[in-house]
């Protein structure tokens, strides 16, 4: 009996202690280590982000003797719950919940069902406000039902103002997305703590801004590092890092916080405007500036390129690359930011012609692509590994800069080509037509191979250096021509045009 008598009071002692709750409402340091979209080309838009982040957190939190629920408030709403490790904890960790109820109207609403509220309206007489109590028996969907001293009634369908006032927040709500984590600690003391998670709602972008010398051999490279953050929390002074490349990844949901607006919903529902004619307007995803100054680099008296702190040179993580801010940097709520990622004056640049072609295709005169070409190795003027991104192209005049073209660029390693969009030619232009001459059979049954005519023409009064990839990587094309060798394992036609003069090739497939 006496031992009976102890475990229960254990248990009660031991249930008692289990209702100690620690709140850290916000970390001391934190930093974000942000992974692109797989696939992720071009813009971004803050409604889909397919990228992610780490995000590593240290808080000071004081922990009581025994068992604690510890709650940590304003993590990132994209958490994944299951990928959360938590350091720095005496006792380890028992337990994690991801708590998804966030405080909101409807939230309000739901967890003050059965409970007594203060509602104020405004009195059909005196048209004064008048409070008076009631308890709310139904809600948030699709309305709230009240109960009062005159029965029971819809809040807000009687045509006249009328507020809720709560006396307090129900348990297991919280204005910040909170991961509470069950812990037993031998002593009471003050740690620090390191939390570590993955959350969705992030991606990453670099945008290349280059600006053409007069003497169209060189160019001055910038380039920017767009961070995107859609989750509604801020990230104060974190440690950035940005990871280019591409890794082996399998999409886990985020955890939806259940926060919502509350809709009252009143019948009838007919109205002195129900019948007016509705005008739907398409709302605007994103504000894009036009005009050259916006995407070139700040002038020299607003703080040139050169001054501007650029992220450090890449770190290898594996075969990825890992590229580091420099300085804190604030990643705002739901917005975009950039920093500042290479800066780099005076790169040669040769001026080409391109444009891909396939065997079989027909085509008549047919424009070219500008593009400047730029060796990234140290002679080039570069030798660094460029992340994947947009393009401008901009060319210095005495008016200012003027846009020449817009593009993007994968991720181009040391020792790789980089190709800048300098916009379209119809001075160099491309003609391919199939000969109906056939070719004798390599082997009994296989296919005849035809024979394809690309001619080539300049009407510029200066040389013009032409590229032409033909057909996939790897696919087999007959041709006897010195202007022939393969580049990115694809075989391309490089011929040199005079001013005027034209060049034809001759290949088979």
């Amino acid at each position: 009996m006496r031992h009976l008598l102890l475990l229960a009071v254990a248990l009660l002692v031991g249930r008692a202690e289990a209702q100690t709750t620690v709140t850290s409402s916000a970390p001391d340091r934190v930093s974000l280590t942000v992974y692109r979209a797989p696939y992720g080309r071009g813009a971004m838009t803050l409604q889909y982000l397919g990228g992610f982040a780490l995000v590593t957190e240290t808080r000071r939190v004081r922990l009581p003797r025994g068992p604690a629920v510890l709650r940590f408030e304003g993590v990132a709403q994209g958490i994944v719950p299951v990928s959360a490790v938590i350091d720095g904890l005496p006792g380890g960790t028992i337990e994690k919940n991801r708590d998804a109820r966030l405080l909101s109207p409807a939230s309000l609403v739901d967890g003050t069902l059965g409970r007594d509220v203060t509602l104020t309206r405004t009195d059909r007489a005196t048209g004064r406000p008048t409070s008076e109590p009631a308890t709310v028996v139904a809600g948030p969907a699709p309305g709230v039902i009240l109960r009062t001293v005159t029965g029971i009634e819809a809040l807000r369908c009687s045509g006249l103002a009328e507020r809720l006032a709560f006396a307090g927040v129900p348990g297991g709500l919280s204005s910040k997305p909170v991961l509470s984590v069950t812990t037993i600690s031998p002593a009471a003391r003050t740690v620090t703590v390191r939390l570590s998670y993955l959350a969705s709602g992030f991606d990453w972008r670099a945008s290349y801004v280059a600006a053409l010398a007069a003497n169209g051999r060189t160019v001055d490279l910038f380039a920017w590092l767009t961070l995107a953050n859609s989750n509604p929390e801020v990230f104060p002074k974190a440690e950035v890092q940005a990871v280019a490349g591409r890794l082996n990844r399998v999409a886990l949901p985020a955890v939806p916080a259940a926060a919502g607006g509350l809709r009252l919903v009143c019948y009838p529902l007919g109205t002195t405007t129900s019948d007016l004619p509705e005008t739907e307007f398409e709302p605007a995803d994103e504000i894009v500036v036009t005009a050259s100054r916006a995407m070139a680099p700040p002038a020299a008296d607003d703080g040139a390129p050169g001054t501007t702190p650029a992220a450090a040179p890449p770190e290898d993580l594996g075969d990825l690359k890992l590229y580091r801010i420099p300085t804190p940097t604030t990643v705002a709520a739901r917005a975009q930011k950039q920093v500042a990622l290479l800066f780099q004056k005076g790169v040669p640049v040769d001026r080409r012609y391109r444009r891909a072609v396939y065997p079989g295709q027909q085509l008549d005169g047919v424009p070219t692509s500008i593009v400047l070409v730029m060796k990234n190795d140290t002679p080039g003027g570069l030798g660094v590994p460029m992340p994947a991104g947009s393009t401008a192209l901009y060319a210095e005049r005495a008016g200012g800069r003027l846009l020449l073209g817009l593009g993007a660029v994968t991720d181009r390693t040391v020792g790789e080509t980089v190709r800048l969009a300098a916009g379209i030619s119809s001075q160099v232009m491309l003609t391919q037509a199939i000969v109906a001459s056939r070719v004798p059979m390599a082997a009994p049954g296989e296919a005849l191979s035809r024979e394809v005519v690309l001619t080539a023409t300049n009407a510029n009064p200066f040389p013009a250096t032409l590229d032409v990839p033909i057909g996939a990587a790897g696919q087999a094309i007959e041709a006897d021509d010195k202007a022939l060798n393969r580049t990115d394992g694809i075989l391309t036609w490089s011929p040199t045009l005079p001013p005027g003069g034209r060049a034809i090739l001759r290949y088979r497939y």
